[in-house]
């Protein structure tokens, strides 16, 4: 009894945590640049509490990091980065990490940033000089254009870092940003710039949620997680049941 009631809560504890990532999915389905994210939960019995009813517990997230549906803005600070490559920015705290989100803006500092967090480039930093506009190449190089006595004057001012990065080691955190899970390769990839990826300016890339086919594992969880609270409340009303007739035959 006491069994299949600990099985109906861990069962329950974990559609609580998927809901919880699907709930997060669809609220972003309409952020720029946004992965979808998935969750399983694995419980194990453990061979050496097996007595103790004891379980190992194995939680993997991964992320559908297929491209979202492109959209054409006509602006120039706005960008698609193809293929599995990604924008590096600084985060609150100084660490490196890693964005799809296009969508840049410069700040009162005259900094690049994308949703408040500074674009790193490739070498040094930068300011924005006032009063030019901006146009960012398919290499991801910056050129400013500044239009003096008739003449257009085009000047490199930067380079945005771009890089690929590991599928299996990459790992989102609350800020929405990617980070790279090993140290190690943190510090190997933060001095790796790759020059063959390219960008295209005028478009961002959409959240790649898809609303329906997250509503419907919404529901399908909702509906399992019901099954769980009446298996419990089912073996607690038996355990009842056992108890009185117990007492009865005492």
């Amino acid at each position: 009894m006491e069994n299949a009631i600990y099985s109906s809560m861990l069962s329950a504890n974990q559609l609580l945590e998927k809901q919880t990532i699907i709930s997060n999915n669809i609220a972003n389905a309409s952020t720029t640049g946004f992965k979808e994210k998935f969750f399983y939960t694995l419980q194990t019995l453990d061979a050496k509490n097996l007595y103790n009813n004891s379980y190992n517990k194995i939680v993997k997230e991964y992320y559908n990091l297929s491209p979202g549906t492109l959209h054409h803005t006509e602006r120039n600070l706005d960008i698609f980065i193809k293929d599995n490559a990604w924008l590096t920015v600084k985060d609150i705290n100084g660490q490196e990490a890693y964005t799809k989100n296009g969508h840049l803006k410069i700040n009162a500092q005259n900094k690049l940033t994308v949703q408040d967090n500074e674009v790193i480039l490739q070498y040094g930093n930068i300011k924005i000089p006032n009063n030019v506009n901006l146009k960012i190449l398919s290499d991801g190089i910056i050129t400013s254009i500044e239009k003096k006595k008739n003449k257009i004057f085009n000047t490199q001012i930067g380079k945005l870092k771009l890089t690929y990065l590991p599928e299996k080691n990459i790992i989102q955190k609350d800020n929405g940003l990617f980070y790279l899970k090993i140290n190690n390769q943190l510090n190997k990839y933060s001095s790796n710039i790759n020059h063959n990826i390219r960008l295209q300016s005028g478009m961002l890339e959409e959240s790649n949620v898809n609303p329906s086919k997250n509503m419907i594992e919404m529901i399908s969880n909702a509906r399992q997680f019901d099954m769980q609270m009446k298996m419990i409340s089912i073996c607690d009303q038996n355990s009842e049941r056992a108890n009185q007739l117990m007492d009865i035959n005492n």
